[in-house]
């Protein structure tokens, strides 16, 4: 498995740019650019805050099987909106999202 041909297939798919990659995950934009241009595998901190940003998880990014669960435009938003946000905020709204979707268990 070619690790970094992965993370682009991944990147590709959603059509973001490694800078917009570089904000997500917090990795100065030139590591990212090097690990793309030369073929530079990740730590393994950096490849997870990757697939993170990427809507995989370290496990799926590394199972065998091609088929990634990837997140829709609204699900990435929404995942980029909420990792913004104070932890105590992310704990009020994970609440709130858990209380919702007790209220509608078949959608």
């Amino acid at each position: 498995m070619n690790v970094i041909e992965k993370l682009n297939k991944l990147r590709l798919e959603q059509n973001m740019s490694v800078y917009r990659l570089s904000e997500l995950t917090g990795i100065n934009q030139s590591t990212l650019a090097n690990t793309f241009s030369r073929g530079i595998v990740p730590s393994i901190a950096n490849l997870e805050s990757m697939c993170e940003a990427l809507g995989t998880t370290l496990s799926r990014f590394f199972s065998e099987e091609e088929v990634y669960e990837l997140l829709n435009k609204e699900e990435t938003k929404l995942l980029q909106d909420f990792r913004r946000l104070p932890k105590p905020t992310k704990k009020t709204v994970a609440k709130l999202i858990s209380d919702l979707s007790e209220q509608y268990p078949n959608n």
